[in-house]
């Protein structure tokens, strides 16, 4: 097993295999997520791309390989150094009912972007009001601050998620299915608002998605995943002009190639 991971990677999974009992979903998955960049995880529904990010924010260990994290070995930390690590990212989860997006369902919007700057920061109430509407504001639901999340459409919770994930400025973004549940423009607005936000924090973007448009407008690095493997990997003009069939797929929409419905 590696000891230490490339200086250049804030997240780095090296030959990381997952089995659920007699089911493999990862096949030794290798991934660098650069440093300071927006970095997208491609690929179709059921490719794996969930169960990666559930190991690099220690939901789940790997059976095999090793997830670092800023230099890191995840399966080496005590659970309170993994909560540690944690706190220094904000993240986006999938969910479905009642955890949607990692929302708390029995507290308002105002409140769900709120709690983890109250709980991370040591900002007082007056900036915490006025940094959590400032980024309401940004996704479009400042006049939705005191629904509830049962309120709301999967879209809105999602962008309610992303509102709280960016209120926290963290070192590490991770946003998980990006694209679920977001018609076509308000996922260009917000593939903008996230890359001006990586630009002027500095911070590294994790971001998943099957949506070429929005990888195309977001990536600064690409991984195509498949089947629990990754096939692509670099930067993002060079994955996208790769001729590997499955990204050739992905990015004409074609019906001929890997994917048919058997497997999306």
């Amino acid at each position: 097993m590696p000891s230490e991971a490339r200086p250049t990677a804030a997240i780095e999974l090296v030959d990381v295999v997952r089995d659920f009992g007699s089911t493999r979903v990862l096949h030794g998955v290798d991934l660098e997520v650069s440093r300071g960049a927006i970095t997208v995880l491609l690929g179709p529904s059921g490719a794996g791309k969930t169960v990666t990010i559930n190991h690099i924010v220690g939901l789940l260990r790997p059976s095999k390989g090793a997830v670092f994290v800023d230099g890191q070995d995840l399966a080496r930390l005590s659970e309170e150094e993994l909560n540690r690590v944690r706190q220094r990212m904000g993240v986006v989860l999938q969910g479905s009912l009642p955890f949607t997006c990692g929302l708390f369902y029995s507290i308002n919007v105002y409140e769900n972007v709120a709690y983890p700057l109250r709980q991370r920061t040591r900002l007082p109430e007056q900036q915490i009001a006025e940094t959590t509407m400032a980024h309401l504001q940004m996704v479009g639901l400042a006049d939705r601050a005191t629904a509830m999340p049962d309120q709301l459409s999967a879209g809105m919770c999602k962008r309610v998620a992303i509102a709280r994930a960016l209120a926290l400025e963290a070192e590490i973004v991770i946003i998980d299915d990006f694209d679920s549940g977001i018609d076509g423009v308000r996922l260009a607005l917000l593939c903008d608002l996230l890359a001006d936000e990586q630009r002027r924090t500095g911070a590294t973007f994790l971001v998943t998605t099957h949506d070429m448009s929005s990888a195309r407008r977001l990536a600064e690095h690409v991984a195509v995943i498949h089947e629990g493997r990754i096939v692509a990997s670099g930067e993002a003009g060079s994955v996208f002009d790769s001729q590997e069939p499955l990204v050739r797929q992905l990015l004409t929409g074609g019906v001929s190639g890997p994917l048919q419905l058997r497997n999306v």
